[in-house]
């Protein structure tokens, strides 16, 4: 009798933690959307820094160095780019994208970053 009792017990603690983990929120769920809008924050902002220290350099009369990043870039198809474009605005992430596609993924976060710029201004 006493070992039904306790299984009774055991069952009954089950059952309330089952349903109570339907009524707990999803804190993993906020922190990666949390963190996704941190990271899309601070890439918007290291874009718009380099934009200024290009313009500083141009004002200064530097020559700016193209970079082999830029470069590769241009190469990229521009039926790709618009796909890495559509979906970025989709809410895919940048590896999402570019295991998708089988691109690198600075590749990714260059056309990203040129559309961004390109949207801004």
């Amino acid at each position: 009798m006493e070992q039904w009792t306790i299984v009774i017990v055991l069952l009954t603690i089950a059952i309330i933690l089952l349903f109570a983990s339907f009524f707990v929120k999803d804190n993993d769920r906020k922190f990666a959307d949390e963190m996704s809008e941190y990271t899309l924050q601070l890439t918007e902002e290291i874009h718009e820094l380099k934009r200024r220290l290009v313009a500083v350099e141009e004002e200064l009369g530097k020559e700016v160095p193209v970079s082999e990043d830029s470069q590769s870039v241009k190469k990229v198809h521009n039926l790709t780019k618009q796909h890495i474009i559509t979906l970025y605005t989709s809410g895919r992430t940048f590896d999402e994208i570019a295991e998708q596609l089988s691109v690198p993924i600075t590749t990714v976060q260059l056309v990203v970053d040129n559309y961004i710029e390109q949207s801004i201004v």
